[in-house]
């Protein structure tokens, strides 16, 4: 392997005035990075974009390769001195596709198997349950691309915790792939999910976001919110209105709503906040927040989600989603309704923590079949466990556990975001209402 050069350097091409924030690009191939040139010198961006140039002909994944290599690259004082707005990563374009057996292993090269015991550190019931925990960064290894991804992503919200990061398809611009290719991409995008992070294939999906460096608000009207905790401690709408011009903002979120009905007679859902919703109320965006609180629904009800939306049938995302949505296209027929995919932060707290991106993909498709767009937070809200699992006090035994109501940098309780994690969130919802 070619020893690494350091260094930044401009983009050859002159920078537009017009430009109003700072970019990073960091490539592994030159001729895959010279196929987004004209994104990188697109005027309209208005983005300074700098490359770094130390890491051609690498690979991503290798024994003493790619994650070591960039970690000794990205620890020249120059990322954190120069604060960028975002960081491109285009990194993979001279590997092949991760082995099926090694894709299975994506989850186990994150997390400790078995599971440690926790128990929260406040509240009048404490109790103690299992936890998926994350590996001590020191044993997570390059040998696929989710350690390989995991490492450098970690580093990088370390030196420039504030920048957007954005994970590039390492293949040129605008070509077709070839099935390898193909590959390389779907497990990318799920290294990319499981850490919460836009996987960009498309310039446009960059482009949404450049309200964030241009400093401006876009204007997003009357709001109405059905939601769960997640809207009731208002932090990430307390970040919308901060970041966007809102008219009107109308909360009916609750604490440990589920968006699905259960047999039990469970009263605490989305369903139940229709009744909530004031007479006056005449929205210009209606936003449904849930799924948190809910388990995924067994395959075989998703292989029948069209007959769940026909009934309704209540207890799946599907029906839930088809009681909730009409309802709300009858009362407000002119109101553009989204519904948001729950991210990956909560799932921590159980054995299972990628579960979110199950339940994300049911509440898509079933936005998908009643035509509704969604605000994908499981894909592009930052927020992963991955990254916000602190185990506190404890040893991890049953006797013993893990405390965990420990705040982090972006969480308050690991469970919800803070100020800082909040603003993530709202970024998406508005970048997703502007595409639309």
């Amino acid at each position: 392997m070619k020893r690494l050069a350091l260094g930044l350097i401009l983009i050859a091409s002159s920078l537009t005035s017009r430009a109003e924030g700072t970019a990073m690009l960091i490539s592994d191939s030159r001729q895959t990075e010279m196929s987004w040139d004209w994104c990188f010198t697109d005027e309209s961006s208005g983005l300074r974009v700098k490359r770094v140039t130390s890491c051609y002909d690498c690979r991503l994944v290798s024994p003493s390769g790619m994650s070591a290599d960039v970690s000794r690259i990205l620890s020249n004082k120059n990322i954190s001195e120069q604060k960028p707005d975002v960081v491109f990563l285009q990194l993979g374009c001279n590997d092949s596709p991760d082995s099926s057996d090694e894709q299975a292993t994506y989850e186990s090269s994150l997390f400790d198997y078995p599971y440690g015991h926790v128990r929260n550190s406040s509240g009048a019931n404490p109790r103690t349950k299992n936890i998926a925990v994350s590996k001590d960064n020191t044993r997570i290894t390059n040998s696929n691309f989710a350690g390989s991804i995991y490492r450098i992503v970690e580093f990088l919200r370390r030196e420039v915790p504030d920048a957007r990061l954005f994970l590039l398809s390492p293949t040129r611009y605008g070509q077709p792939l070839s099935a390898d290719d193909s590959t390389k991409v779907a497990q990318l995008r799920v290294v990319a999910n499981m850490m919460c992070i836009p996987f960009v294939d498309d310039w446009n999906s960059v482009l949404r976001y450049d309200f964030i460096w241009k400093h401006t608000r876009p204007h997003l009207g009357r709001l109405l919110l059905l939601g769960d905790s997640y809207c009731q401690l208002r932090k990430w709408t307390n970040q919308l209105e901060r970041l966007a011009e809102v008219d009107e903002l109308i909360n009916l979120g609750k604490t440990s709503a589920t968006l699905k009905e259960k047999t039990n007679g469970n009263t605490n859902t989305l369903g139940s906040q229709l009744a909530r919703i004031p007479a006056s109320a005449n929205p210009d965006v209606i936003i449904i927040e849930g799924g948190i609180n809910d388990d995924v629904d067994m395959p075989h009800l998703v292989k029948n989600y069209a007959e769940c939306i026909a009934l309704p049938r209540r207890t799946t995302f599907a029906g839930a989603l088809a009681f909730i949505v009409s309802k709300l296209r009858t009362r407000f027929p002119s109101a553009q309704i989204y519904v948001v995919t729950p991210g990956g932060l909560y799932y921590g707290h159980t054995d299972r923590p990628f579960d979110f991106i199950v339940k994300a993909d049911q509440i898509r498709l079933a936005a998908q079949m009643l035509n509704v767009p969604t605000i994908d937070w499981d894909r592009e809200g930052r927020l992963s466990f991955v990254f916000n699992n602190s185990k506190g006090a404890g040893s991890g035994t049953d006797t013993d556990p893990f405390i965990y109501n420990i705040p982090t940098r972006e969480t308050g309780d690991l469970l919800h975001p803070n100020d800082v994690g909040a603003v993530y969130l709202a970024e998406n919802v508005i970048k997703t209402i502007r595409q639309n």
